[in-house]
């Protein structure tokens, strides 16, 4: 008999994909949730990185497959989605955290740029969801949308990028508004400053080491691995009565 008091993070045997699995967040999500007992699909461009992320899960009592994919293509989407689902059996979980930046002034920001950000960051987290829907709701599922605090403040040089993650925000609460009473919950994990690939040598930077010190509260940058835990959360049983919200995981920037 399952007791009510210990919460349910087990995802033995769930069936997961993760965009953006070749790095940072998406590589440890897709290893957290296979040594949780999940079935991946670790979906990304870069096949090396999909491989690495494959070995890194190798010991561990469910798995990673890698699937390369272009997630700007609306056909590609449509084709992993179904893939994923065929290779898995079906699919309980999705977890949209592929994206990409830039940092410009919006003088300096061309068209190409801001729909290129808007196409990974946002569009392709709605195509997603909607591919993934009949899967989700049969039976019951999950959707994770990896936004970030930038989603819920703003910062200069930074408008197609804010303007996606505020976005994916939006599009969390009215999806998961709409699946409420569908058995589906769909929530976001909003990062604060995350030590990834997508901040190549600033970690190393003492003038951006002395700004992370004074910004966050906590003093430091987060890693990737500091998601896994709210990411099975929101996977889990532990979650079912929680919808259409914003975890915000970011050593206490946005009380300031």
């Amino acid at each position: 008999m399952t007791n009510a008091y210990v919460p349910d993070f087990d995802l033995t045997g769930r069936r997961a994909l993760v965009t953006g699995a070749s790095r940072g967040i998406g590589q440890a999500i897709a290893v957290g949730f296979a040594h949780q007992g999940a079935h991946v699909i670790g979906a990304a461009r870069s096949e090396d990185g999909l491989k690495e992320t494959a070995k890194l899960a190798a010991d561990a009592p469910g798995s990673v497959t890698p699937y390369a994919v272009d997630l700007r293509s609306p056909a590609a989407i449509e084709a992993c989605v179904e893939d994923a689902a065929k290779t898995l059996g079906g699919l309980d979980i999705l977890v949209n955290n592929a994206g990409d930046d830039h940092d410009s002034s919006i003088e300096k920001t061309d068209l190409s740029v801001w729909q290129r950000v808007l196409e990974l960051n946002l569009q392709s987290c709605w195509l997603l969801t909607k591919a993934a829907s009949p899967y989700l709701k049969d039976g019951g599922g999950k959707v994770i949308n990896i936004a970030s605090v930038l989603g819920l403040v703003a910062m200069r040089n930074d408008s197609a990028y804010i303007a996606a993650k505020h976005g994916l925000i939006g599009v969390t609460r009215a999806i998961g508004l709409e699946w409420a009473r569908k058995g589906v919950q769909v929530n976001a994990i909003a990062p604060g400053y995350v030590e990834t690939a997508m901040l190549p040598d600033l970690a190393a930077n003492e003038d951006v080491a002395t700004f992370i010190r004074h910004q966050v509260p906590m003093g430091r940058w987060s890693q990737p691995a500091e998601f896994v835990g709210p990411a099975v959360f929101l996977a889990s049983r532990a979650s079912d009565y929680m919808t259409a919200q914003v975890l915000v995981v970011d050593g206490g920037v946005t009380v300031q």
